[in-house]
Protein backbone atom coordinates (compact mmCIF):
# COMPACT_ATOMS: atom_id res chain seq x y z
CA UNK A 1 0.00 0.00 0.00
CA UNK A 2 1.34 3.69 -1.01
CA UNK A 3 2.21 5.71 2.33
CA UNK A 4 0.73 9.13 2.08
CA UNK A 5 3.51 11.86 3.34
CA UNK A 6 2.08 14.04 5.77
CA UNK A 7 2.20 17.22 3.36
CA UNK A 8 -0.36 15.09 1.08
CA UNK A 9 -1.97 14.06 4.05
CA UNK A 10 -2.27 18.03 5.40
CA UNK A 11 -3.55 18.42 2.02
CA UNK A 12 -6.56 16.33 2.28
CA UNK A 13 -7.46 17.56 5.71
CA UNK A 14 -7.55 21.09 3.91
CA UNK A 15 -9.84 19.79 0.97
CA UNK A 16 -12.11 18.42 3.23
CA UNK A 17 -12.96 21.40 5.52
CA UNK A 18 -14.34 24.26 4.38
CA UNK A 19 -12.23 27.57 4.19
CA UNK A 20 -13.65 30.48 6.50
CA UNK A 21 -15.04 33.35 4.53
CA UNK A 22 -12.45 35.29 6.10
CA UNK A 23 -8.84 35.54 7.85
CA UNK A 24 -9.48 35.69 11.76
CA UNK A 25 -12.27 34.69 14.49
CA UNK A 26 -15.51 33.96 14.20
CA UNK A 27 -17.45 35.42 17.04
CA UNK A 28 -20.80 33.66 17.67
CA UNK A 29 -23.14 36.59 19.35
CA UNK A 30 -25.76 34.93 22.01
CA UNK A 31 -29.00 37.35 22.95
CA UNK A 32 -28.82 35.76 26.60
CA UNK A 33 -27.03 35.27 29.40
CA UNK A 34 -24.07 32.91 29.89
CA UNK A 35 -25.85 29.01 31.13
CA UNK A 36 -28.78 29.18 29.42
CA UNK A 37 -30.02 26.96 26.82
CA UNK A 38 -28.94 28.83 23.38
CA UNK A 39 -25.27 30.04 25.19
CA UNK A 40 -24.95 26.26 26.41
CA UNK A 41 -25.60 24.73 22.81
CA UNK A 42 -23.31 27.76 21.33
CA UNK A 43 -19.93 27.04 23.69
CA UNK A 44 -20.40 23.52 21.71
CA UNK A 45 -20.80 24.42 18.39
CA UNK A 46 -17.94 26.87 18.74
CA UNK A 47 -15.49 24.16 19.89
CA UNK A 48 -16.50 21.75 17.24
CA UNK A 49 -16.04 24.87 14.66
CA UNK A 50 -12.87 25.55 15.48
CA UNK A 51 -11.43 21.88 15.12
CA UNK A 52 -12.97 22.48 11.55
CA UNK A 53 -11.60 25.84 10.79
CA UNK A 54 -8.28 25.72 12.57
CA UNK A 55 -8.87 29.39 13.85
CA UNK A 56 -10.43 30.58 16.74
CA UNK A 57 -14.45 30.96 17.61
CA UNK A 58 -15.67 32.52 20.73
CA UNK A 59 -18.83 32.94 21.95
CA UNK A 60 -19.84 36.53 22.95
CA UNK A 61 -22.96 36.94 25.18
CA UNK A 62 -25.31 40.25 24.87
CA UNK A 63 -28.20 39.71 26.76
CA UNK A 64 -31.12 42.07 26.96
CA UNK A 65 -34.52 42.49 25.04
CA UNK A 66 -35.46 38.82 24.04
CA UNK A 67 -32.42 38.86 22.03
CA UNK A 68 -33.27 41.89 19.78
CA UNK A 69 -29.95 43.37 21.41
CA UNK A 70 -27.37 40.47 20.09
CA UNK A 71 -29.67 40.90 16.81
CA UNK A 72 -29.13 44.60 16.23
CA UNK A 73 -25.42 44.30 16.99
CA UNK A 74 -25.25 41.60 14.57
CA UNK A 75 -27.10 43.74 11.73
CA UNK A 76 -24.95 46.35 11.99
CA UNK A 77 -21.47 44.39 11.23
CA UNK A 78 -19.77 44.53 8.23
CA UNK A 79 -18.23 40.58 6.83
CA UNK A 80 -19.10 37.78 8.03
CA UNK A 81 -17.32 37.23 11.66
CA UNK A 82 -19.57 38.16 13.66
CA UNK A 83 -23.01 35.87 13.56
CA UNK A 84 -25.83 35.70 15.68
CA UNK A 85 -26.24 32.43 17.73
CA UNK A 86 -30.30 32.94 17.67
CA UNK A 87 -32.83 30.88 19.47
CA UNK A 88 -37.12 30.62 19.04
CA UNK A 89 -37.23 32.85 21.26
CA UNK A 90 -34.99 35.78 19.91
CA UNK A 91 -36.59 34.95 16.48
CA UNK A 92 -39.90 36.61 18.04
CA UNK A 93 -37.88 40.19 18.25
CA UNK A 94 -36.38 39.64 14.87
CA UNK A 95 -38.59 39.74 12.01
CA UNK A 96 -38.10 36.98 9.05
CA UNK A 97 -37.87 40.32 6.61
CA UNK A 98 -35.08 41.90 8.70
CA UNK A 99 -31.68 41.68 6.67
CA UNK A 100 -30.20 38.82 8.88
CA UNK A 101 -28.96 36.13 6.67
CA UNK A 102 -30.23 32.71 7.84
CA UNK A 103 -27.50 30.00 8.01
CA UNK A 104 -28.80 27.27 9.03
CA UNK A 105 -30.59 25.50 12.14
CA UNK A 106 -28.13 23.60 14.22
CA UNK A 107 -30.37 21.43 16.66
CA UNK A 108 -33.88 21.37 18.14
CA UNK A 109 -35.39 21.19 21.89
CA UNK A 110 -39.10 20.69 23.60
CA UNK A 111 -40.09 23.16 26.03
CA UNK A 112 -41.76 21.82 29.07
CA UNK A 113 -44.31 22.79 32.16
CA UNK A 114 -43.03 21.93 35.16
CA UNK A 115 -43.78 21.35 38.93
CA UNK A 116 -42.95 19.99 41.97
CA UNK A 117 -43.29 16.56 42.50
CA UNK A 118 -46.22 16.75 45.10
CA UNK A 119 -48.92 18.87 42.50
CA UNK A 120 -51.02 16.91 40.38
CA UNK A 121 -49.89 14.66 37.46
CA UNK A 122 -52.06 15.43 34.86
CA UNK A 123 -52.62 18.48 33.38
CA UNK A 124 -55.94 18.77 33.74
CA UNK A 125 -55.98 17.69 37.41
CA UNK A 126 -53.88 20.64 37.59
CA UNK A 127 -55.93 23.08 35.77
CA UNK A 128 -59.04 22.00 37.90
CA UNK A 129 -57.10 22.77 40.87
CA UNK A 130 -56.01 25.91 39.40
CA UNK A 131 -59.31 27.07 38.77
CA UNK A 132 -59.98 26.74 42.58
CA UNK A 133 -56.99 27.86 44.01
CA UNK A 134 -54.60 31.08 43.21
CA UNK A 135 -50.96 29.33 44.01
CA UNK A 136 -51.82 27.38 41.20
CA UNK A 137 -51.74 30.21 38.91
CA UNK A 138 -48.00 31.27 38.87
CA UNK A 139 -45.90 30.68 36.49
CA UNK A 140 -42.10 31.40 36.14
CA UNK A 141 -40.11 31.87 32.90
CA UNK A 142 -37.31 33.32 31.38
CA UNK A 143 -38.76 36.47 30.34
CA UNK A 144 -41.53 38.28 29.00
CA UNK A 145 -42.42 37.84 26.03
CA UNK A 146 -40.17 34.61 25.57
CA UNK A 147 -41.76 31.70 23.71
CA UNK A 148 -41.87 29.99 27.31
CA UNK A 149 -44.20 32.77 28.46
CA UNK A 150 -46.39 32.66 25.48
CA UNK A 151 -46.41 29.19 26.00
CA UNK A 152 -48.13 29.91 29.68
CA UNK A 153 -50.61 31.69 28.61
CA UNK A 154 -51.98 29.87 25.41
CA UNK A 155 -51.77 26.95 28.01
CA UNK A 156 -53.77 28.32 30.81
CA UNK A 157 -56.22 30.28 28.19
CA UNK A 158 -56.90 26.65 26.68
CA UNK A 159 -58.42 25.74 30.19
CA UNK A 160 -59.98 29.13 31.00
CA UNK A 161 -57.73 29.62 34.20
CA UNK A 162 -56.05 33.02 34.71
CA UNK A 163 -52.47 33.16 35.02
CA UNK A 164 -49.97 35.18 36.99
CA UNK A 165 -46.66 35.60 34.84
CA UNK A 166 -43.27 35.38 36.90
CA UNK A 167 -40.58 36.31 34.87
CA UNK A 168 -36.82 36.00 35.70
CA UNK A 169 -33.38 36.35 34.56
CA UNK A 170 -32.96 32.98 32.88
CA UNK A 171 -34.73 29.31 33.06
CA UNK A 172 -32.68 28.20 35.83
CA UNK A 173 -33.76 30.59 38.57
CA UNK A 174 -37.09 30.19 37.31
CA UNK A 175 -37.07 26.59 38.02
CA UNK A 176 -35.12 26.91 41.40
CA UNK A 177 -38.40 29.34 42.51
CA UNK A 178 -40.50 26.24 41.93
CA UNK A 179 -38.48 24.36 43.46
CA UNK A 180 -38.13 26.44 46.69
CA UNK A 181 -42.45 27.09 46.57
CA UNK A 182 -42.36 30.73 45.28
CA UNK A 183 -44.25 29.69 41.80
CA UNK A 184 -46.53 26.69 41.12
CA UNK A 185 -44.96 26.09 37.53
CA UNK A 186 -42.03 26.48 34.72
CA UNK A 187 -41.67 27.19 31.39
CA UNK A 188 -38.47 26.12 30.50
CA UNK A 189 -36.43 24.74 27.40
CA UNK A 190 -36.39 20.32 27.96
CA UNK A 191 -32.21 21.26 28.05
CA UNK A 192 -32.53 23.07 31.13
CA UNK A 193 -34.93 20.87 32.98
CA UNK A 194 -32.84 18.02 31.96
CA UNK A 195 -30.65 18.36 35.65
CA UNK A 196 -33.47 18.79 37.75
CA UNK A 197 -35.72 16.11 36.21
CA UNK A 198 -36.08 14.10 39.38
CA UNK A 199 -36.76 16.91 41.76
CA UNK A 200 -39.69 18.01 39.60
CA UNK A 201 -42.85 16.64 37.23
CA UNK A 202 -43.64 17.53 34.02
CA UNK A 203 -47.18 18.67 33.54
CA UNK A 204 -46.55 19.31 29.45
CA UNK A 205 -44.49 19.03 26.79
CA UNK A 206 -43.89 19.20 22.94
CA UNK A 207 -45.96 16.76 21.63
CA UNK A 208 -48.08 16.61 24.25
CA UNK A 209 -50.22 20.00 25.90
CA UNK A 210 -47.54 22.12 24.46
CA UNK A 211 -47.63 22.27 20.10
CA UNK A 212 -44.40 24.59 19.39
CA UNK A 213 -40.45 23.27 19.24
CA UNK A 214 -37.79 25.16 20.12
CA UNK A 215 -34.57 25.33 17.81
CA UNK A 216 -30.76 27.42 17.72
CA UNK A 217 -29.48 28.65 14.71
CA UNK A 218 -27.07 30.84 12.83
CA UNK A 219 -27.91 33.90 11.40
CA UNK A 220 -25.27 36.22 9.06
CA UNK A 221 -24.77 40.17 9.22
CA UNK A 222 -26.37 41.64 5.80
CA UNK A 223 -24.65 41.70 2.82
CA UNK A 224 -22.96 38.37 3.49
CA UNK A 225 -22.06 37.22 0.16
CA UNK A 226 -24.08 33.65 -1.42
CA UNK A 227 -20.32 32.17 -1.53
CA UNK A 228 -19.64 33.26 2.16
CA UNK A 229 -23.10 31.73 3.12
CA UNK A 230 -22.16 28.79 1.53
CA UNK A 231 -18.91 27.98 3.44
CA UNK A 232 -20.97 29.48 6.53
CA UNK A 233 -23.34 26.70 5.70
CA UNK A 234 -20.64 24.03 5.65
CA UNK A 235 -18.55 25.12 8.55
CA UNK A 236 -21.63 24.85 10.90
CA UNK A 237 -23.08 21.57 9.36
CA UNK A 238 -20.39 19.89 9.64
CA UNK A 239 -20.07 21.54 13.39
CA UNK A 240 -23.27 20.28 13.97
CA UNK A 241 -22.47 16.77 13.15
CA UNK A 242 -19.96 16.78 15.30
CA UNK A 243 -21.53 17.92 18.46
CA UNK A 244 -24.39 15.76 17.85
CA UNK A 245 -23.54 13.82 20.88
CA UNK A 246 -22.61 16.00 23.52
CA UNK A 247 -26.26 18.32 22.56
CA UNK A 248 -28.13 14.75 22.84
CA UNK A 249 -26.83 14.46 26.10
CA UNK A 250 -27.97 17.95 27.29
CA UNK A 251 -31.83 17.67 25.57
CA UNK A 252 -30.62 18.93 22.40
CA UNK A 253 -32.29 16.84 19.21
CA UNK A 254 -30.12 17.05 16.20
CA UNK A 255 -31.93 18.51 13.24
CA UNK A 256 -28.94 20.09 10.69
CA UNK A 257 -31.40 22.72 8.47
CA UNK A 258 -30.49 24.89 5.60
CA UNK A 259 -30.75 28.47 5.64
CA UNK A 260 -34.16 28.05 3.36
CA UNK A 261 -35.86 25.80 6.06
CA UNK A 262 -34.22 27.95 8.81
CA UNK A 263 -35.92 31.11 7.17
CA UNK A 264 -39.50 29.15 6.85
CA UNK A 265 -39.35 27.94 10.82
CA UNK A 266 -38.19 32.01 11.55
CA UNK A 267 -41.44 32.66 9.33
CA UNK A 268 -43.69 30.20 11.19
CA UNK A 269 -42.75 30.86 14.54
CA UNK A 270 -43.33 34.86 13.80
CA UNK A 271 -46.77 34.24 12.45
CA UNK A 272 -47.83 32.25 15.36
CA UNK A 273 -47.03 34.59 18.21
CA UNK A 274 -46.52 37.75 16.84
CA UNK A 275 -50.22 38.43 17.46
CA UNK A 276 -49.72 36.98 20.70
CA UNK A 277 -47.01 39.56 21.35
CA UNK A 278 -49.31 42.51 20.61
CA UNK A 279 -52.17 41.40 22.69
CA UNK A 280 -49.84 41.24 25.54
CA UNK A 281 -48.25 44.70 24.36
CA UNK A 282 -44.84 43.72 24.02
CA UNK A 283 -44.89 44.49 20.21
CA UNK A 284 -46.29 47.54 18.54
Amino acid sequence: MTRLTPLILAALVMLSSPALPNDGQITLVVGFAAGGTSSTAARIIAEAAEQITGTSTIVENRPGAGGAIAADWVLRQKGARTLLFMSSTSSLRTSPQSELVPIGILATFSYVAATRNDAAAHLADYMKKASREEKYRTVATAGAGSVPHLIATKLFNDYGVPMVHVPYQGSAPAILSVLGGHVAVAVVPFPDFLPFQDSLRILAQTGSGIETEGWVGILAPPETSAEEVARLSEIFRQASERSQEKLQTLGFKHAWRSGVEARAMHEKDHAQWAPVLKVLGILP
